[in-house]
């Protein structure tokens, strides 16, 4: 997961991005501390996690919570965790659905606890194939997959992270993926996403 770190407290964020990416669900932690940069982030990386601080420094443009609003106008499907020191905004997170409110002073378990079960909830959710990739089967989210194209070697299945290299053949992977994606050439299926 890419999760998107708002915190105006230095010595906070830096605490909470190393704890983050000890955690094997995180790839990437986003971290600023400034509401604007955060709406930046989120367009051009699309995190699933949003973890905003809701009390911000007085030359900030918006707080955390004005701040989810607007990434949760372009993101509807984020999964926004407050972390704050004070019970008061409570109610009014509501207003983006909030998967958790955390109170300040951050323990770790707690932290864990709420992005192992949002892993679980995302996992579940996603779509998946098996492939059979050489000698292993690996599962594949069906949104990281970019294309798949008919090679000497077989079909190779290009992901955002990796290509897999298969046997079968394109009609059948056609027939597999279903309507999100298009033959656009005998030897190519595109995902249309």
């Amino acid at each position: 997961m890419k999760i998107l770190l708002l915190e105006d407290e230095i010595y906070t964020r830096k605490f909470l991005k190393k704890l983050l990416l000890e955690n094997s669900s995180v790839r990437e932690v986003y971290d600023t501390g400034s509401s604007l940069e955060a709406l930046d982030i989120a367009k051009k990386h699309e995190p699933s996690i949003a973890m905003l601080d809701i009390e911000l420094g007085v030359d900030e443009t918006a707080n955390g919570l004005r701040t989810a609003k607007m990434i949760f106008d372009i993101l509807p499907d984020t999964y926004f965790v407050f972390v704050t020191g004070y019970t008061k905004y409570a109610i009014d997170s509501f207003a983006v659905r909030p998967f958790d409110y955390i109170l300040k002073p951050i323990k770790k378990e707690r932290i864990w606890e709420t992005i192992n079960a949002i892993a679980n909830k995302i996992e579940k959710n996603e779509p998946k194939i098996t492939v059979q990739n050489k000698n292993e089967v690996v599962f594949v989210r069906l949104q990281d997959i970019i294309f798949l194209e008919t090679d000497e070697k077989g079909i190779l299945i290009h992901t955002k992270h990796h290509t897999y290299i298969t046997n079968s053949n394109l009609t059948n992977w056609e027939e597999r993926l279903g309507e999100n994606f298009y033959r656009v050439h005998q030897s190519f299926l595109i995902n249309k996403n």
